[in-house]
């Protein structure tokens, strides 16, 4: 394959694998083959809401509020991770004052220990960890943990081909992504 042909298979890569792409694809899963993760509909819309819309708002809001906009990667990168927590935080609420299932709390708990970990390492350590690469591999983990061993090739390979594409864009460094994945590891394990 050629370098331009490896660039666009990178840039592809990269645009399409975003972290509220995954949860939604993990929400959609969760509903048809384990509907019993939600009480109904409106437990599946909030999972969506919160861990899918409310971090893809991100990208709107950096490309429309001008101190963001004015930022550039940086701003966008500030406002994914405000945007996340809040919606972590909303889900998290929302699935333990409604007493909601275990899986639903589960993965809320999970979300929410990531993003704790991620603020340690890159606010409290000056370790640069990738909240890309936690946004990828938690709803890759929570397929594989599901859904089953049959998943975890699939998965194994998505997971490779989005840190090929990071590295290779030089979006992000090994170190980042490890570090980044380790943080949605830590919270699966938190939260089981």
């Amino acid at each position: 394959m050629s370098q331009e042909n490896k660039n666009i298979l990178a840039k592809i890569v990269r645009g399409v694998a975003i972290p509220p792409t995954f949860v939604l694809i993990l929400s959609i899963l969760m509903y048809f083959l384990k509907p019993s993760t939600f009480r109904g509909l409106f437990d599946l819309a909030v999972m969506i809401f919160t861990l899918a819309i409310c971090p893809a708002l991100a990208y709107l809001l950096a490309a429309i509020i001008p101190y963001y906009k004015k930022k550039g990667r940086s701003g966008s990168r500030t406002l994914a991770f405000i945007t996340s927590a809040v919606g972590y935080l909303i889900g998290t609420l929302y699935a333990f004052l409604s007493n909601a299932t275990g899986d639903l709390k589960f993965i809320f708990c999970g979300y929410i220990v990531a993003l704790i970990a991620l603020s340690i390492l890159n606010k409290v350590c000056k370790l640069k960890a990738s909240g890309h690469a936690c946004g990828i591999i938690g709803p890759l983990l929570y397929t594989v943990y599901y859904f089953g061993w049959i998943f975890l090739i699939p998965c194994a390979l998505i997971a490779a081909l989005v840190i090929w594409a990071s590295v290779f864009r030089k979006s992000h460094t090994p170190k980042e992504l490890l570090f980044g994945s380790l943080c949605a590891l830590t919270g699966f394990l938190v939260a089981l």
